[in-house]
């Protein structure tokens, strides 16, 4: 009997253990590497998920780094997935191909076909395939906002625009006729045809109705100032925070972060209330 009841509490103990070791931990996150949305190399994209609440679904926050439309990698993304997945957010950071090798177009199918990707895997990590918000910097940003503003892109790929809750745009050029005379190297990317510079633009397709409701941060510039007027003249729902010591890259490397600048708490506080106005507060 003495053995029987030894053998029983080592069972117990296991058992307790093993129950310990799984469960949800506030601040952590699940996480999967490296899923592929297409058949490039650069075709893939990482998850990070919430592990508080596996019956739940979570609205998906879609992120695209930044790196000129040549370089960059879905890693770089700073404390953004602890802190979203804090939020019962869904986070997801996408890699997609560069110039030389593609096109700014083709760039942009690739987030497409990204959000295609996670529309259709919706079930299976748990996500609200009504609540799906693009998020980039930089480049990263140009790119959500054109995929976001142009119709074309999400159609192609067989969704409709529509899909889109909403839109933050963390200091990406949204005018590339005004952006690349001042940036020359961009010319690479988008050649100088100052039509193909309208097309690749968002502020382009900014007094279409029916937009995603964006929010815009970074400095002041006219671009801003005209993007919002003309889209808020068609009726959608523009928000801005305008940056005034935050540098380019700060402005992603301390979004969310706990030990930033006033500022960066400030940006962090009016990205969170924005997201949640259109996700967490939100029944549809």
């Amino acid at each position: 009997m003495e053995l029987k009841s030894r053998f029983l509490v080592f069972i117990l103990i296991f058992v307790i253990a093993v129950f310990s070791f799984y469960q949800p931990t506030k601040g952590k996150e699940f996480k999967q590497v490296n899923l592929r949305y297409g058949d490039d190399p650069k075709q893939t994209l990482d998850l990070y998920a919430p592990t508080t609440d596996i019956n739940k679904e979570y609205p998906v926050i879609i992120y695209v780094h930044g790196g000129g439309w040549m370089r960059g990698d879905k890693s770089n993304v700073t404390d953004k997935p602890a802190f979203f997945t804090n939020k019962g957010y869904l986070f997801v950071s996408v890699n997609y191909r560069f110039s030389p090798k593609v096109s700014y177009d083709e760039m942009a199918n690739d987030i497409a076909s990204a959000v295609k990707w996670i529309y259709q895997h919706a079930e299976q990590y748990h996500i609200d395939k009504q609540k799906l918000n693009l998020m980039g910097h930089s480049a990263g940003g140009h790119l959500v906002m054109l995929v976001g503003t142009d119709p074309n892109y999400l159609e192609r790929v067989g969704l409709s625009p529509d899909k889109i809750k909403s839109i933050v745009n963390l200091d990406g050029p949204i005018d590339l006729v005004d952006y690349i005379p001042k940036n020359k190297n961009y010319k690479q990317v988008f050649g100088s045809n100052r039509r193909i510079w309208a097309e690749a633009s968002p502020i382009t397709y900014a007094d279409q109705q029916h937009l995603p409701p964006m929010l815009l941060v970074g400095p002041r510039s006219n671009s801003i100032v005209t993007f919002v007027k003309k889209a808020r003249s068609a009726g959608n729902v523009i928000q801005t925070f305008e940056t005034k010591t935050l540098t380019h890259r700060e402005i992603t490397k301390l979004l969310g972060t706990e030990n930033g600048p006033k500022e960066a708490e400030n940006m962090t506080s009016v990205v969170g209330r924005f997201l949640e106005t259109y996700n967490l507060m939100s029944a549809n």
